[in-house]
């Protein structure tokens, strides 16, 4: 599969809103409520994707092949840490679970980062995504202190902070 990154642009913003909620529901069902997974409509992140593209408020990249969209990912400069990057979000196709996009779209990540001479990422996982742990972990992250949690119907949703720290 030939896969392209590129700059996300504000035509994107169904595809990329479509996979949001798509792989949403392939990875948190049975580790979030499911009420909470699906208060996350489409015509929910078709807005939060709008207003990101619009008032550039992260930088989104898109991984795409035969002419459409099969994954993201964002980031922004780090409120908590710093001289550090919070990647904000990695979705992809679940169709393409498996397949390297996701490394493809870290790996441009780094050299990002690395090119803005930062020397640390930051990211929140969902503390039972174990795939999403072993994969940030296999790209060099590790557990740091630091969690934030969101009560929903009785339940907690917690997510754990992770940091790579880059080398220059």
């Amino acid at each position: 599969m030939a896969v392209t990154l590129r700059k996300a642009q504000r035509d994107d913003v169904d595809e990329i809103a479509s996979i949001h909620v798509d792989s949403w529901k392939a990875a948190f069902t049975g580790r979030m409520p499911h009420n909470y997974i699906e208060s996350y409509t489409l015509p929910r992140r078709v807005t939060e994707w709008h207003q990101l593209l619009t008032n550039n408020a992260e930088t989104v990249v898109v991984a795409e092949s035969g002419g459409r969209v099969i994954g993201f990912l964002s980031f922004k400069i780090s409120q908590t840490h710093e001289n550090a990057i919070e990647l904000s979000k990695l979705y992809l196709c679940p169709s393409t679970y498996g397949k390297g996009v996701g490394s493809l779209l870290m790996n441009y990540f780094e050299k990002e980062v690395i090119s803005h001479h930062v020397h640390q990422i930051t990211l929140y996982v969902l503390d039972n995504n174990d795939a999403a742990i072993r994969f940030y972990t296999k790209h060099g992250f590790a557990f740091a202190e630091g969690a934030v949690s969101t009560e929903f119907e009785g339940e907690v949703i917690i997510d754990l902070l992770m940091i790579k720290h880059c080398s220059i």
